[in-house]
């Protein structure tokens, strides 16, 4: 009764050894396994829909939508149409064309939404605004101001002196307008819009 057991002990380890031999002589050895690598559509790019509509938030919450309202909403890499801020890594831009709902002939009045990451808000309006006096080639057409938002400044086109051009931060996105200095009812509306996305943030 002995003998069974140790047979078969004995036939397990020839067949152990007859495993391993074959692995062994296989051409290039024992293969490791490769690590595995990670799939392409596991990347998250970020996409319109990551990008919130602020200037729609702020147009329905506070009742300037009665005033203005979106006409078309486009991604961009320009601000202005005069700066392109492509090499800004970490930004989302928006430009949302707001026409006023009474159908009164006017310009219509230029948002330009710039999403940086959370929490650096005076960063992104760093980073925007040192784009433009490189691009300039110097700060010349660059008026510092403290009066709309955390952050602001305006720019003025020499070749374009009808056309007002706003920066200004609130939070962590840095809002581009360009509207008409003939209207006075566009520069209140914009302020307004400044206005109310600050007490929004500051809640």
């Amino acid at each position: 009764m002995k003998k069974l057991p140790i047979a078969i002990l004995i036939l397990v380890v020839i067949a152990l050894f007859g495993f391993a031999d074959y692995f062994v002589n296989l051409p290039g050895g024992i293969k490791n396994p490769l690590p595995s690598l990670p799939n392409k559509t596991q990347v998250q790019v970020p996409d319109v829909a990551d990008y919130p509509n602020i200037t729609k938030q702020v147009l329905e919450q506070s009742g300037l939508i009665s005033t203005y309202s979106i006409e078309k909403r486009t991604r961009s890499t320009e601000l202005f149409e005069s700066f392109n801020l492509s090499d800004l890594a970490n930004i989302g831009i928006f430009k949302n064309e707001l026409i006023r709902v009474d159908g009164k002939a006017q310009l219509p009045v230029y948002v330009y939404e710039i999403h940086g990451p959370a929490g650096q808000g005076n960063v992104t309006y760093l980073n925007v605004k040192l784009a433009m006096v490189d691009q300039l080639g110097s700060s010349v057409g660059i008026n510092e101001t403290g009066s709309y938002g955390f952050n602001s400044l305006f720019y003025n086109d020499e070749k374009n002196p009808a056309i007002g051009y706003l920066l200004t931060q609130v939070g962590d996105i840095v809002f581009g307008f360009k509207y008409s200095k003939d209207s006075k009812e566009a520069f209140d509306f914009i302020a307004s819009l400044i206005n109310n996305y600050m007490s929004q943030v500051s809640k």
